[in-house]
């Protein structure tokens, strides 16, 4: 196979140096960061996963493949904080390193003489995390000498013949994982809505009910224009499975007449022409709120606002309804540093158990991940004010993370 090779040459144009020169740098700056999360991985590891001692030990996390060190879970919470990056990426990071250590000694080895950038080898890590020994180390032998220039289509197309060759059962396990991820993603949190009223929606279903879908969808378009629409074939698409959604029409829900759209707005309104909807924490036209709400099918329901400095409580271990809903407008996710998931458990700052009340000062928002690590490790946190808190890690790390409302 005929190879490209390219002669440096010496630039005239200082400027393109200094680029180049810093680019170098950051190169040795990335493998410097490798070898010292390395150095800390050899320090954490777990000698028996399945040992717990007492209610705060770590147990151990398996963030690569088979073979390659099992870790403290609570330890690399602090390691990713320290990182200043977030806990599933602190994880992502530690496991792609320990994979490429272990499992991928060729490809490693490049790295560390600096013939292949860190991120080109995660690439290839990421991949080969779910393979057996032997997968991994035909990867490893195959892409090695070529990683300095891989697309990522040759890293899955090598990944899918190393599964295929060395275990069947993994690839029959990845069809039915694949069919287990099908979801809809309808991106309402704050960065993802513009102000102008629309969203993105992202999708994986069968091949099946995507044909379906598709012309489902067409054949709505077709019928706007048939009845006079003058909008794009793009827009009247995206009104076509808006229509779909109001009025279910495949599924037999026994709806009730008349019933369509029925969501729950806060808007924050101040007498201007523009309100904070706060379902999306972005800014939004009294315009559209008036186009929402005169859509053919709404319920619109009236509210009272909720004053997220007035506290509020409950008697019962569970928050009630209004309690609940205060917590997460106020804090709006997880209130681990630097987690931002929205699927949360409400916690008792205070334990329940020990006199803490169920109050809208004493419960915060925290993800099962972090719920856990407060549970049953180190990890502790404090409101100082409502949307404001102080962790402490079990090295004694102070983290601040502030939910509190912005202009």
């Amino acid at each position: 196979m005929p190879t490209t090779t390219q002669t440096p040459r010496l630039s005239s144009d200082p400027l393109f140096d200094a680029v180049e020169s810093v680019v170098a740098e950051q190169g040795r700056v990335d493998v410097a960061k490798l070898r010292a999360v390395l150095a800390w991985a050899a320090g954490h590891v777990v000698d028996d996963p399945d040992y717990v001692a007492d209610a705060l030990a770590d147990p151990g996390l398996e963030v690569a493949g088979p073979g390659a060190p099992v870790v403290h879970e609570w330890a690399a919470l602090d390691l990713a904080a320290v990182m200043g990056v977030s806990t599933d990426s602190g994880l992502r990071y530690l496991g792609h390193a320990l994979e490429l250590r272990h499992r991928l000694p060729r490809l490693f080895a490049r790295v560390i003489g600096g013939e292949v950038p860190v991120w080109r080898a995660f690439r290839v890590a990421e991949h080969t995390v779910i393979l057996s020994k032997v997968g991994a180390a035909f990867v490893d032998q195959a892409l090695a000498p070529f990683a300095h220039d891989l697309s990522l289509a040759q890293i899955e197309r090598t990944t899918a013949a190393a599964i295929a060759r060395f275990d069947p059962a993994e690839a029959e396990r990845r069809r039915v994982e694949a069919a287990e991820r099908r979801g809809v993603d309808i991106r309402l949190n704050g960065l993802d809505v513009p102000i102008n009223g629309t969203v993105e929606i992202a999708a994986t279903v069968d091949v099946a009910d995507a044909v379906d879908l598709e012309a489902a969808v067409r054949a709505g378009a077709q019928k706007l224009a048939d009845l006079g629409s003058t909008e794009t074939l793009d827009v009247r698409r995206s009104q076509a499975l808006g229509e779909m959604a109001r009025a279910q029409l495949a599924l037999d829900l026994d709806l009730e007449p008349g019933a369509g759209r029925g969501v729950t707005l806060y808007a924050h309104l101040d007498g201007s022409d523009v309100a904070t909807l706060d379902n999306t924490q972005t800014p939004v036209l009294i315009e559209q709120i008036r186009e929402w709400c005169a859509a053919a099918g709404t319920k619109v329901t009236m509210r009272p606002v909720v004053d997220l400095n007035v506290e509020k409580s409950s008697d019962a271990y569970r928050p009630s309804p209004t309690v609940a809903e205060h917590v997460l407008l106020r804090d709006r996710h997880c209130v681990f540093p630097r987690c931002t998931r929205r699927r949360v458990d409400l916690d008792h700052i205070h334990p329940y158990e020990s006199g803490g009340p169920t109050s809208t000062s004493n419960l915060a928002p925290l993800c099962r991940r972090h719920h856990r690590a407060k549970t049953f490790s180190r990890w502790r946190y404090e409101p100082i004010e409502p949307g404001l808190y102080e962790w402490t890690s079990p090295t004694g790390r102070v983290f601040t993370v502030d939910r509190r409302r912005r202009p």
